[in-house]
């Protein structure tokens, strides 16, 4: 199962478009994964939130300019720091909930969220565009197993801002659910 799990995170990381995209955050600036460091592909350590800041182009760095620095986060929503769940609102399906927001309007936002499971795996695209957030969801029919999702995303920062595109990832933590029925 671990081999299959680490091959379909991979594929969700070249779907994304986003090959390395935590490492590239991590060496460009500006970014924090909640105190942890980047895991690799098939790693098992848990990135369930993302940061990164964009700031003006220019030389002022002045207060007038720090007010203008966009804060974006990646976040998993729900509890247990957004783990797959039970779904609410469609029984017998588990599902993971992610969202992007920044603090103010980007160009773009682009993204894809998985929810792995040892019996399959879902990958959904979500985005906006001009907006200062995105949502998405992933979704499996409930079957007794482990689930674990992640996801990743580009956002294209609004003209005079560096860097003008930066990627995030995250993932959750792997849990198990029982009682599908």
């Amino acid at each position: 199962m671990k081999h299959q799990r680490q091959g379909a995170v991979s594929g969700l990381a070249r779907r994304a478009g986003v090959v390395g995209a935590a490492a590239f955050i991590a060496v460009v600036g500006g970014v924090s994964t909640a105190g942890a460091a980047t895991p690799g592909p098939g790693s098992d350590q848990v990135l369930a939130k993302t940061e990164y800041t964009f700031h003006p182009t220019g030389q002022d760095r002045s207060v007038a300019a720090s007010r203008r620095v966009i804060h974006c986060e990646m976040v998993f929503v729900g509890a247990n720091h957004g783990a797959p769940h039970h779904s609410g609102h469609v029984p017998g399906t588990v599902n993971v909930r992610v969202r992007v927001t920044c603090t103010q309007p980007v160009r773009l936002i682009k993204g894809k969220v998985g929810l792995f499971s040892n019996h399959g795996s879902k990958i959904k695209e979500y985005g906006s565009t001009g907006r200062a957030a995105a949502k998405g969801n992933a979704a499996l029919v409930c079957r007794t197993g482990y689930y674990q999702g992640e996801s990743a995303a580009t956002i294209v920062a609004p003209v005079g801002y560096n860097p003008p595109t930066a990627n995030m990832a995250a993932r959750t933590a792997k849990v198990h659910l029982t009682k599908c029925g």
